[in-house]
Parts: C-alpha cells; sequence; structure tokens
C-alpha cells in the first residue's frame, strides 16, 4: 500500500451522528454497539431520564 495514501487513512478520524443529539463527532465518544455519546448517556444515568425523553429535550432546544 502507498504510504502517503496510509497517512492520509490515518489521519482522517471515523464520524458518527448521535440519534439522540443529531450532533456529529468522533467515534471515540460513542460506546459500543450504542447510537448515543457517552454524555448523552451519562446524563440519562445521572437524572434517571429515559433516552426518548433526552431525544424529545434536545428536539425542542433546536427548534428554538
Amino acid at each position: 500500500m502507498n504510504l502517503i495514501k496510509l497517512f492520509k487513512m490515518r489521519r482522517t478520524p471515523k464520524k458518527r451522528t448521535c440519534t439522540v443529539t443529531g450532533v456529529t463527532t468522533k467515534v471515540d465518544n460513542f460506546y459500543s454497539n450504542q447510537t448515543h455519546v457517552k454524555a448523552v448517556d451519562n446524563i440519562r444515568r445521572n437524572t434517571g431520564a429515559t433516552k426518548e425523553q433526552l431525544k424529545r429535550m434536545f428536539n425542542q432546544l433546536q427548534t428554538y
């Protein structure tokens, strides 16, 4: 494999979009086999809110 091509492949971080917030961020911010970022999971644990409630909250914030 060409070294320049390999170097470019390493530098481009893979990104995903969170299904709760709609934010696109690096894959490192996601737990494996999850569709939402770690921060959403931490909010969910600390507040006792469900994923659907958080999704509704973020959708309401985006409309304003």
